[in-house]
């Protein structure tokens, strides 16, 4: 037998250029690409099954948090904030229904791979077809070979196309979040410069027009990737476009899946493309009207804790997860003279704090680096001190948490079986579930009844447009119930 020789070099031959190899490497990885798409899809399927719940706590705990209007100069930057992460799960569950769809798609194409190695023709004569079916059948009926193809390329489009558009849903979200900031800019700018009434005219005027225009801009933006550039193939108006484009590009980040972009719509038809968007749009929709198909016509839907309903998360025995939206109790059954009642402390107060108790603002304590290493050095010289005494001997500090305290107490007002509490004592407390802050009283209950009781406690809430720049008040300020729940007394 002949030994197989790698052939000599011609030596007329021409080197192969960066552009070649390149070329080669890609025609490569092009034919192994189903491998590595089935393992993202595989993987990013499982990440977000097991995500989403997870993204929903995130989703709860910083925009009770963080995203909260804590000044009427923040309202519009709160609510873009909140725009933003509350379109984050609509965009998880379209990546979800793609990526599936992909997946489906593969494995078919797998099977018939598979079935190809057996088999690769089909025996049309041996069916013995009839009348309309000997013509049509053939015709339409695909080959394994032409089928493998297709499907091959269907797969790999979807799976491009799905990332196309996540990033596309995460532009408009962001291009959003921009005009919703610019609109907070002007609000920002009112509060800042005073209450003079014509330079607030003014600048609310000019904040007017600017987003205004800036919203023209990015409709015309987004038309044009929607009409598959059709604003740039324009003589006249791709001149006035240009400006625009490559603003929102790098507002909205389209430079990044750009590539992505021209080459579907360069490549593919316009029909192609729209029905593979009808297709997954109309899968999304279905799955969006399932999974919000209510047959409890007649049930009311709990939100809030009322006489009538019971919130599982109200009672610390019976929380299997979240948070203390509101307020809780130890239990719903009580079998002692003594009931401790933790109401959680919402960032949204503070403004009001801010009028009722200025002076407390800034009441946690965060030493400094020097503080923190020379209360260390003090600690190793006296064994008996430790780093938080010494950092925590502030004597005028106890009597500023007392004040403070008094303070937010007038924020709250407890009521039980419709009665006024008088002379509510708090304290300061963080509730070991998910360390909410808050503050905690302890109802003496020794005096009730053996049965059902009603907890229920008002907030102060501030009857205004923090838009328009009203200022809080104390005639503008009026007790409003946020929580009602229900406890048996044993």
């Amino acid at each position: 037998m002949k030994q197989l020789r790698t052939p000599e070099p011609d030596d007329n031959s021409k080197p192969e250029t960066d552009e070649g190899k390149l070329r080669r490497w890609v025609s490569n990885l092009q034919l192994e690409s189903w491998q590595l798409e089935l393992l993202i899809t595989g993987f990013s399927i499982f990440l977000l099954a097991t995500s989403i719940n997870e993204y929903e706590s995130f989703q709860y705990s910083f925009g009770f948090n963080k995203l909260v209007a804590t000044s009427s100069s923040n309202v519009i930057f709160v609510d873009s904030g909140r725009f933003i992460i509350n379109t984050i799960p609509i965009a998880l569950k379209f990546f979800l229904v793609s990526l599936l769809i992909h997946l489906l798609l593969r494995g078919f194409w797998i099977g018939i791979v598979g079935l190809s190695s057996v088999s690769n023709t089909i025996n049309i004569e041996g069916l013995n077809l009839k009348g309309p079916f000997k013509k049509r059948i053939p015709e339409k009926v695909r080959s394994l070979d032409d089928l493998i193809f297709y499907l091959d390329q269907v797969s790999s489009v979807i799976f491009a196309y799905t990332y196309l558009l996540a990033f596309s849903i995460i532009s408009v979200v962001l291009v959003a979040s921009f005009l919703f900031s610019m609109l907070g800019l002007g609000t920002y700018l009112q509060v800042a410069i005073g209450s003079n009434g014509g330079v607030t005219a003014l600048i609310l005027l000019l904040n007017f027009l600017l987003v205004a225009l800036l919203f023209i801009a990015a409709i015309i933006f987004f038309l044009d990737t929607i009409l598959f550039s059709a604003f740039k193939k324009s003589k006249w108006f791709s001149v006035l476009y240009y400006p625009i484009y490559r603003f929102y590009s790098v507002i909205s980040l389209s430079f990044i899946y750009r590539s992505i972009y021209y080459h579907l719509i360069t490549n593919y038809t316009k029909k192609q493309i729209i029905s593979v968007s009808l297709v997954l749009g109309v899968t999304l929709f279905f799955v969006f009207k399932i999974n919000n198909w209510n047959s409890y016509a007649y049930y009311p839907e709990v939100i809030n804790a009322n006489e009538y309903t019971i919130k599982k998360s109200n009672y610390d025995d019976e929380r299997t997860g979240g948070f203390v939206g509101s307020a809780s109790i130890p239990s719903r059954y009580i079998e002692r003279d003594f009931l401790p009642l933790f109401i959680r402390y919402s960032p949204s107060s503070n403004e009001i704090l801010d009028f009722l108790c200025p002076e407390f603002r800034g009441l946690e304590r965060r030493a400094s680096f020097t503080e923190s290493f020379n209360a260390g050095v003090q600690s190793t010289r006296d064994t008996t001190l430790t780093i938080e005494d010494i950092l925590g001997t502030d004597e005028n500090y106890e009597s500023l948490v007392k004040s403070s305290l008094d303070c937010m107490s007038t924020l709250y007002e407890v009521y039980l079986d419709g009665e006024l509490i008088e002379n509510v004592e708090f304290f300061y407390t963080r509730h070991p579930n998910e360390g909410e802050h808050g503050i905690e009283t302890v109802l003496d209950i020794a005096g009730l009844a053996r049965g059902k009781h009603v907890i229920s406690v008002s907030r102060y809430q501030f009857r205004g447009n923090p838009l328009m720049n009203e200022r809080i008040t104390q005639e503008r300020l009026n007790m409003k119930t946020f929580v009602k729940f229900p406890f048996w007394k044993e």
